[in-house]
């Protein structure tokens, strides 16, 4: 396991990582394609499933070095990989989607589009019933917003093709467009359609939440189509319109890929790792500046961003799984909890309206959670100054605000698969693949 630190300035060419050695080595099993998120306000995160034998739920402690392999109590978690997890500020863990097959559990394969929730206070399991389950899905991103919403956005779904509705179920493409939206206090999923800019169909991809809580910013991916097709562009959903839209970026942008992870620090995105078209492994960390929307070659450090933004260690930030926001602004915690609210009540509205990894590499098991460390004021090794780039972190909670109107939501549906639209970033790919950058219309 590898740590980047954070805390002092580093070029692409030579980012400043270090090798980490954690206690209880026996735990930690080769796997790919699982599910991860950091346990919110907290200094562990959590990795489900994968491709593994036997299946395992285990957590690490940043600032004690030791992977855990908890007890959970009640039925035994699904074998499965390519699903997402997610964490809210309750200390629980929401798993969905994904797929069992002769690599985790060695049966044939089936796929998954319950829910499973982990409740790590307790170490305890359970199913929640929901009636209107959206179609099985793999290679999704899931983003948590304010604590309340869990949002889905892209991979592949096992249903029929609505062209040929009489044949088997299969792995569909599922167009940008069409976005799941699971609303935690009411139980309930709702289909929102969003419009602008649409992104090109994708699987394997990123979805990090802004830190302002107003858009949720995508990265890359591979086509559902095509193994070798990967993509490299950016696009920003605004929550409170529900519309994509694709900002002119300067640059030479990073390799296309997909199974990549991105975490965002201060006006920083970090992209790290991924696979290419070719199935191999990248070992780069590429930085785009959300500020001046360029690739830079260069990461400096805002340690008094970092000390803001830390608590016990613990940077509070977020990597698709939360909302943090900027320990500087003028708004107050209260402000920021009910515009945010705001803001996803309105896009949601809008949405209907509109439209009526864990990778192994070399034998080296590559958590995808950024570990950073402070730097040490003392020579004594202790892990307490550790610290790790949260990709869970909401700090934003609702405990006593109202929901959104059922009045103006379209539960989901269980129906045949839509054929998405092809446009937007596929007319991009051969440029963006030779580092040229783009300006596509906003619109």
């Amino acid at each position: 396991m590898h740590s980047l630190n954070l805390y002092q300035s580093w070029n692409t060419t030579d980012p400043a990582w270090s090798m980490v050695e954690p206690a209880h080595h026996d735990i930690i099993l080769p796997t790919a394609f699982a599910a991860s998120t950091y346990l919110t306000n907290s200094n562990r995160f959590l990795v489900d499933g994968g491709l593994q034998s036997p299946h395992k739920t285990i957590y690490y402690d940043t600032l004690n070095g030791i992977w855990y392999n908890p007890i959970i109590k009640g039925p035994p978690l699904l074998k499965r990989k390519q699903h997402t997890a997610v964490s809210d500020d309750h200390g629980r863990v929401w798993l969905w989607g994904g797929l069992s097959d002769t690599s985790t559990y060695g049966g044939p394969t089936l796929y998954y589009s319950n829910w499973t929730l982990i409740d790590t206070l307790t170490w305890t399991i359970s199913f929640p019933t929901v009636q209107n389950n959206p179609p099985p899905r793999i290679d999704h991103t899931a983003t948590m917003i304010s604590n309340k919403y869990i949002l889905i956005i892209g991979g592949v779904v096992y249903s029929h093709d609505v062209t040929d509705p009489a044949g088997k179920f299969t792995l569909n493409p599922v167009s940008m467009s069409s976005l799941l939206l699971f609303d935690i206090p009411n139980n309930r999923w709702i289909n929102i359609t969003a419009g602008g800019n649409i992104p090109a169909p994708r699987r394997g991809h990123s979805a990090v939440l802004s830190l302002d809580g107003k858009s949720v910013i995508i990265f890359g991916g591979g086509m559902p189509e095509d193994g070798h097709g990967q993509l490299n562009d950016v696009f920003i959903l605004e929550l409170e319109t529900m519309r994509w839209k694709a900002p002119s970026i300067k640059g030479v942008p990073p390799k296309p890929r997909r199974y990549h992870k991105a975490y965002l620090v201060d006006d920083v995105l970090l992209v790290a790792f991924g696979l290419g078209g070719d199935e191999k492994g990248f070992d780069d960390v590429n930085i785009l500046s959300t500020s001046s929307w360029s690739w830079i070659t260069q990461y400096t450090a805002n340690t008094a961003w970092l000390a803001g933004n830390t608590t016990n260690g613990v940077v509070k930030n977020n990597t698709g799984n939360g909302t943090a926001y900027d320990p500087n602004g003028k708004k107050n915690e209260a402000d920021h909890d009910n515009s945010s609210e705001t803001r996803i009540k309105a896009g949601v509205i809008a949405g209907v309206v509109s439209g009526g990894v864990v990778i192994l590499g070399g034998g080296i098991f590559l958590v995808l959670s950024v570990v950073i460390f402070r730097r040490r004021q003392t020579k004594t090794k202790k892990s307490s100054n550790s610290n790790i780039v949260d990709p869970a972190s909401s700090s934003i909670r609702h405990d006593n605000e109202s929901t959104i109107s059922v009045l103006v939501l379209e539960p989901v549906t269980v129906t045949q698969f839509q054929k998405p639209d092809n446009r937007s970033s596929i007319r991009y790919a051969t440029q963006l693949d030779d580092g040229q950058y783009y300006k596509p219309n906003e619109d």
